[in-house]
């Protein structure tokens, strides 16, 4: 019987994809930019309505709070991470408390600032998070750190001119709007699993995704590549397992919001 395989697009098709890429990743861009504004926005408000819990004045204290808060948790842990730079400190911590809690059985959701990644050490420590169960997920812009146990009690910190410092609050109007604020900025986010999938990142795929998105017929990737039509579609499909999309297209649209192309 003679092999099936998909219609490799045309170079029209590849253009037009660009295209599409290029704007859905503005329109991203622009929903995760308004979710953060409005969100702040109503994290003042509440902040002017309702007292804020205990305050903590210094970084380091709040650092300090946010693993206890953490350790305590029963049930779920959900953290966003504004800092593009982790300290050699911050990740050990974090990796130390993060699989305490996973191996609990605490469920843990991480909202990441895209440009973290770039720090191999941090890409690492989240990729093993993940192996353990974490979920990860990326933002960019600028947002302030939250962290929320179990849904009921938050440690934030607030923006300078609002509040010094970082403040624990439990079960109110102010705890409310943080997890609707989390769960608003998660729904936005881009999944970071498979970027930080090492086998998706190894050399060889990441050839084949270049290949694919520059060659319009599949025996013109195979050329580039130095290998058999029908080794160049198996890797094909291993990567659009990987990326756990159906198409091409699809594949492509996944790899450009990851920043693998």
């Amino acid at each position: 019987m003679p092999e099936h395989s998909e219609q490799p697009e045309t170079g029209e098709d590849i253009e037009s994809v660009g295209r599409l890429l290029d704007q859905r990743l503005r329109k991203l861009h622009a929903e995760q930019q308004e979710i953060l504004s409005f969100g702040y926005s109503l994290i003042r408000q509440s902040l002017l309505r309702h007292p804020t819990g205990q305050p903590r004045e210094d970084d380091r204290g709040m650092c300090d709070w946010a693993v206890d808060l953490t350790s305590q948790a029963r049930r779920e842990v959900l953290t966003m991470q504004p800092e593009r730079t982790l300290t050699p400190e911050a990740i050990l911590t974090t990796r130390r408390v993060g699989l305490t809690c996973l191996r609990r059985g605490v469920a843990m959701k991480v909202l990441l600032q895209r440009r973290a990644l770039e720090n191999e050490a941090t890409s690492a420590l989240f990729a093993e998070l993940i192996r353990h169960g974490a979920q990860v997920r990326l933002l960019d812009g600028e947002f302030q750190r939250v962290l929320i146990a179990d849904r009921e009690t938050a440690l934030f910190q607030a923006e300078r001119d609002t509040a010094p410092g970082g403040a624990l609050v439990e079960q109110g109007a102010l705890a409310d709007v943080l997890l609707s604020f989390f769960d608003l900025c998660w729904s936005k986010a881009l999944e970071a699993s498979t970027l930080l999938d090492p086998v998706l990142l190894d050399g060889t795929h990441l050839k084949v995704l270049q290949a694919m998105s520059r060659a319009d017929k599949d025996e013109v990737g195979a050329r580039e590549l130095g290998i058999s039509v029908r080794t160049y579609r198996g890797r094909v499909a291993e990567l659009l397992r990987r990326l756990q999309a159906t198409t091409r297209f699809q594949a492509a649209l996944r790899a450009k919001e990851l920043g693998l192309i």
